[in-house]
């Protein structure tokens, strides 16, 4: 019986040798074992079968599977039937794609009672040979995925580092789901968590890999030395298991790939689709009060009476520190004492409202009627507690809700509709997914909970009970991975500060985002961008915005260096602002841009968006040739003087930095936003009448002078730098 899969696309092609437990993604050749295929086109080699650590007997053991036989059906189903030795028996269906292989469902049968500790993809039993040379006396097995180097998006900061050689990293394990420190991993803050997806690969191409489901445990990617396993923490040991007998998975892993990394992760998320765009209802831009709240300002009217004069927004977020205790979304007003008052005022001014909530932390647990069986608790059966930073030195540590319990439900549905109903917010601003700890130290009572379905139904209870009194409400969140969409409508490129603590690793942090954040546009979702902490980096974050989406601000009056927003930079921000794209739902264009590899960390220099309009061909886009869609947006980056030329909207020549941006087709809409960031000039080749100059006044756009096309010299536009202060942008009818 052929017990070897072969499968070819996107010129790569994985051939697995089932019987040995052996696979290869190579770039494409005529070979047919992973013998024959020629080491130096290696993407990626490993295993694929499953690996077990489970409790039996009070004792910890590790279970390879291997396979007796493969049964072939129709359409490029097969099943491999597995053998677990004397532990048991159990089959993996397997499916293949024009975009790579699903592993569709694996079932183990256990001859005895077991409970799971652990679920591998990518590890061996060692030869007695191998433990010789192992760092610890104790080791059985190792991972043994290998490849050039590994792409997780945004996982290292201070720079922001995606990329590593499998060398860079010695041994660590990566979050990527909603764990983070807790699991033993970096700091795991917000955007873009949960990706639920990783890629190894380099020069030949990338292999991109994640469940299809969101998974009942903790998912992260385990390294040690320079191989590395897909890993899901159970510790039934602690919290016993559904059934010690019989253990289904459905979709547990896909394997994806493509020439780069970003190509792989791409074609891996479109697995999920097709995608409904969501409503461009939720493309809204926001202030937020973090940047003032974190240094101890609290007056809001002096806010509302600072920010109305510079920075229009669709709304204000009134971030942690409003309520009375995390988790009562009841206002302070000991530390607000005009709440109600303040939020009026707000609304007077034009922003809507929109509310911070943590998912699953609560301070006071009596107060809210909730007791031990309320809240996650340890192997003792003490409730537990935690911080972002997971460190138990310190204070604002908070109880952790568990979704298990009937009354925990009821109290985060019914403080979700009080504060909707209340305050009618436009937006709900959701956080801290990653603020628990794993199964080491805690779990939810019902398995159905556990895991990365902890944060995820949470998200859920918390959208749908905001939707039930509101159905127009935003629910904004972080995570890109298209299971979010069923949790969140818009991503916020929120915390920048976690990309370091200076203006430029803020700088590369944003804009390393943005890469990242489109491929969540790419299945529909709404994006925001946002700020760190340092005022010197919003001219490029919103000139990356221009492509992204809608403004976002979480910087206070003063920054970190004690510097404030500059008249340039009102002006810049009013008009992306005023002239926003509206639509949600686009793919990146790369101009004069790099998606990072191992040789350098993604760099978006000049790049655009790309959509369709027509309501079939957008819910499809994914599909869509590019040549066939619309460019909407540019970002444009030039150095000095010197003039930069695209072929694209019939063709562009400029110098500096500019966006354009367009509610139509560049080439030939109505009316082209053109937004200077510096000094330079630009020149448009397509057919336009006139243009109107437009400035900031009192956080609005007015047109201050018209030219006809005839008074332009060469058809150019020019702006110098001392005419930064008053220029907003022009419009080309």
């Amino acid at each position: 019986m052929n017990m070897i899969i072969t499968h070819e696309s996107a010129g790569l092609m994985l051939v697995w040798d089932t019987e040995k437990d052996e696979a290869r993604l190579s770039a494409s050749s005529n070979k047919s074992t992973p013998a024959d295929q020629s080491l130096s086109r290696t993407v990626w080699t490993g295993s694929l079968l499953p690996a077990f650590e489970f409790a039996a007997d009070g004792a910890a053991q590790y279970v390879k599977a291997a396979a007796t036989g493969v049964t072939y059906s129709s359409e490029g189903a097969l099943s491999i039937r597995l053998t677990l030795g004397a532990h048991g028996t159990g089959t993996l269906d397997i499916e293949t794609h024009a975009w790579g292989i699903r592993l569709k469902r694996l079932q183990a049968a256990w001859s005895r009672d077991a409970r799971l500790v652990s679920l591998q993809f990518g590890t061996r039993l060692l030869t007695e040979s191998e433990r010789l040379c192992t760092p610890s006396a104790d080791s059985v097995f190792w991972p043994d995925w290998s490849a050039e180097g590994f792409c997780v998006p945004a996982a290292g900061s201070s720079p922001t580092h995606s990329f590593w050689r499998s060398w860079d990293m010695g041994s660590a394990r990566l979050p990527l789901g909603s764990f983070g420190d807790a699991m033993g991993t970096p700091y795991a803050a917000a955007f873009p968590r949960p990706l639920y997806a990783a890629a190894m690969g380099g020069k030949h191409g990338w292999l991109a890999f994640g469940p299809g489901e969101v998974p009942d445990a903790p998912l992260t990617l385990h390294i040690q030395s320079v191989s590395a396993c897909v890993h899901y923490a159970y510790r039934e040991d602690l919290w016993g298991a559904p059934d010690p007998r019989e253990r289904t998975w459905l979709d547990p892993l896909r394997l994806a790939w493509g020439g780069t990394g970003y190509d792989a992760l791409g074609v891996l998320f479109d697995t999920f689709g097709p995608f409904e765009p969501k409503s461009s209802h939720h493309q809204r831009s926001f202030l937020c009060t973090w940047g003032d709240f974190k240094e101890g300002r609290f007056d809001l009217e002096a806010y509302a009476n600072r920010v109305s004069a510079t920075t229009p927004a669709d709304m204000v977020v009134m971030d942690d520190s409003w309520e009375t205790f995390v988790g009562s979304a009841e206002p302070n007003l000991d530390r607000f004492p005009d709440f109600d008052a303040d939020m009026a005022r707000l609304r007077d001014n034009g922003y809507e409202l929109a509310f911070w909530q943590s998912i699953g932390w609560t301070d006071n647990p009596d107060a809210q009627g909730l007791k031990p069986g309320d809240l996650l608790c340890g192997p003792d059966g003490k409730p537990r507690r935690w911080r972002w930073s997971g460190s138990p030195f310190g204070g604002k540590f908070h109880y952790l809700l568990d979704p298990s319990s009937e009354r925990t439900r009821q109290v985060i549905q019914e403080r979700t509709v009080r504060l909707v109903e209340r305050y009618k917010p436009a937006a709900l601003k959701l956080d801290f997914g990653y603020g628990f700890p794993g199964p080491d130290g805690c779990a939810p009572r019902d398995p159905a909970y556990r895991g990365e379905r902890l944060a995820f139904g949470l998200l859920k209870l918390i959208y749908d009970a905001a939707k039930s009194a509101d159905p127009a409400i935003t629910i904004i969140y972080y995570g890109v991975h298209p299971l979010m969409r069923a949790v969140s409508d818009l991503i916020n490129l929120d915390d920048l500060g976690d990309a370091g603590d200076s203006a430029k690793h803020e700088l590369s942090g944003h804009n390393q985002r943005c890469l990242w954040a489109s491929l969540a546009a790419r299945h529909g979702m709404a994006v925001n961008s946002s700020t760190g902490y340092y005022w010197d980096t919003l001219g490029s974050i919103l000139l990356d915005t221009a492509v992204v989406g809608v403004n976002g601000l979480t910087l206070g009056e003063c920054d970190n260096d004690g510097k404030r927003l500059t008249a340039p930079d009102i002006q810049r921000w009013t008009a992306l602002h005023c002239w926003h794209r509206r639509t949600c739902g686009w793919k990146p264009l790369w101009l004069d841009a790099s998606t990072g590899s191992l040789k350098g960390e993604p760099e978006l220099r000049s790049w655009g968006r790309l959509e369709a309009f027509d309501g079939a061909q957008r819910a499809a886009m994914l599909g869509t040739d590019d040549a066939n869609l619309l460019l909407t947006a540019l970002t444009l980056r030039g150095e000095g003087d010197a003039l930069k030329r695209f072929p694209v909207a019939g063709g562009v020549t400029y110098a500096g930095n500019w966006a354009l941006i367009a509610q139509e087709d560049l080439a030939d809409a109505v009316s082209v936003a053109c937004i200077p960031f510096t000094a330079g000039e630009l020149t448009l080749d397509r057919s336009f009448h006139r243009v109107r100059e437009f400035a900031a006044e009192g956080g609005k756009l007015v047109c201050v002078r018209t030219l006809e096309v005839g008074e332009l010299q060469d058809r150019k536009l020019v702006v110098s730098a001392e005419r930064l202060d008053t220029i907003a942008g022009f419009l080309l009818d």
